[in-house]
């Protein structure tokens, strides 16, 4: 009998019958709870209305619907037949808090897939009724804030490029222990788990042979004001092979840093370097990540236009067999928007030059456009997707130019609970992908909604 899945229904029914439970009891002829109050403005919408607005403070309810309709030239680049489908995702959310220092957590998630033109869909987008969160929440306040939060949980910490949810897709959550230290403007994060594998055939569980560990700190309003992200992370792996063929531990220390702040008025900017040094089995790790993005708010007024450039480096391995591995491990990245948005490519051996514009019409629409041009960092390694593993090798290329990307999304806020969307993105193919005979690119539209309680 699979109890966590059994556990899983339990807690979406136990999120539909709390507002019942929590209710408060009163005489079928005795005054009504709202007596004496005036009525709600008529100007509230209906869409702004959500059933659980007025449950106790100890207890949270709440959750998400999502879907989305896509239609894919082909569910990656080695794969051109168009494929026309609609991802949906439900979650429903429980807290319980006892008391001011103490909450419990459990959230359940559904997503399934319908028209896909594989017989069986992959775990990034279908995976039927799961726990997706489940965690216990203690906090201490004083001199020294202390939270500490252990079990399933959603991780993401600064602009989610090493550790994030990842949340366009299925989404990421990690089997960990997150105890976060606060003094004044000053914070750091000690961590300690493993990444939770998504399996549409049983119950998630995390990945066994690896762990992470670390530490992420963030040091706020400092000077002119800069906030700096200092981290220091390690990502250990059982069992893996060398280049040589080795058979030994993967180790693989991350120290790097995040800044970011304004500068004069209107501009904006953003620059993360990470380091990784360790062992690879029998191999020495020598890899490195930078990023950097700069932007301008053109005006003040409403309409807030805004222009930006970033480029982003991740270093591939330019040889085999030399007992030296160059290429940069990305951890558990949210891809999403950085490296295109058809999500094709990830941070490793990758150059990615990006130039954008967003701005809003009134409060409520918000448009943005992007042009990504791509290159590998060597030929001698492979062209990863957004999830880390090689889709293109071909060490006989002479080009390194994976190819331009253009996007455009547009994003509707309706109400406070529903928010709607479109986009498209056509992924030109460059000479490396066309020396590799991949040469049909890859296009994806589609059309989104998003309803948060």
């Amino acid at each position: 009998m699979n109890w966590n899945r059994i556990f899983s229904i339990a807690a979406l029914l136990t999120a539909a019958l709390a507002p019942a439970f929590a209710a408060p009891m009163q005489a079928p002829d005795g005054p009504s709870p709202d007596a004496g109050r005036p009525p709600a403005p008529a100007s509230r919408s209906f869409a702004d209305w959500s059933p659980v607005e007025k449950l106790p403070a100890w207890l949270q309810l709440g959750g998400e619907v999502r879907g989305r309709f896509e239609r894919a030239s082909g569910t990656s680049l080695t794969n051109h037949a168009p494929d026309t489908y609609y991802l949906s995702r439900l979650r429903v959310h429980l807290g319980i808090k006892p008391a001011s220092w103490l909450r419990f957590y459990a959230e359940a998630q559904d997503a399934r897939v319908a028209a896909y033109n594989l017989p069986v869909a992959p775990g990034t987008i279908y995976n039927p009724l799961d726990l997706r969160q489940a965690y216990i929440e203690v906090s201490a306040h004083g001199p020294l804030d202390l939270d500490l939060r252990a079990g399933r949980q959603e991780l993401l910490f600064g602009g989610q490029r090493l550790i994030g949810p990842a949340d366009w897709g299925m989404s990421r959550t990690f089997d960990a222990l997150d105890l976060g230290l606060t003094r004044g403007n000053a914070k750091v994060d000690l961590l300690a788990g493993s990444s939770v594998l998504i399996d549409p055939t049983r119950f998630d569980r995390h990945k066994p042979g690896e762990h992470f560990y670390g530490a992420y700190g963030s040091l706020r309003n400092l000077p002119a004001g800069i906030t700096l992200e200092p981290y220091l992370l390690f990502k250990q792996n059982l069992l893996i092979k060398s280049e040589t063929g080795v058979l030994g531990d993967a180790l693989v220390v991350s120290p790097g840093a995040r800044v970011f702040g304004k500068a004069l008025g209107r501009l904006d900017y953003v620059a993360e370097v990470v380091v990784q040094r360790g062992t690879y089995s029998s191999d020495r790790i020598r890899a490195i990540g930078q990023s950097y993005v700069l932007g301008w708010t053109i005006t003040d007024k409403s309409w807030k236009p805004r222009v930006s450039e970033e480029y982003s480096y991740a270093s591939g391995d330019r040889a085999t067999k030399d007992g030296l591995r160059g290429t940069f491990d990305q951890f558990y990245p949210s891809n999403h928007s950085y490296y295109g948005m058809i999500d094709q490519f990830g941070w490793k051996n990758l150059k990615n030059w990006r130039a954008g514009i967003d701005f809003q019409i009134g409060r409520k629409l918000t448009l943005r456009s992007d042009l990504n041009d791509f290159y590998l960092a060597t030929v001698e390694d492979s062209l990863y997707n957004s999830s880390g593993s090689s889709a293109v090798l071909n060490r006989n290329a002479t080009s390194a130019h994976i190819g331009w990307e253009t996007n455009s999304v547009a994003l509707y806020q309706w109400s406070k609970i529903w928010k709607f969307g479109a986009g498209y993105g056509h992924l030109f193919a460059g000479q490396y992908l066309e020396q590799s005979k991949v040469t049909f690119g890859y296009t994806y539209p589609y059309l989104f909604f998003t309803g948060s309680f």
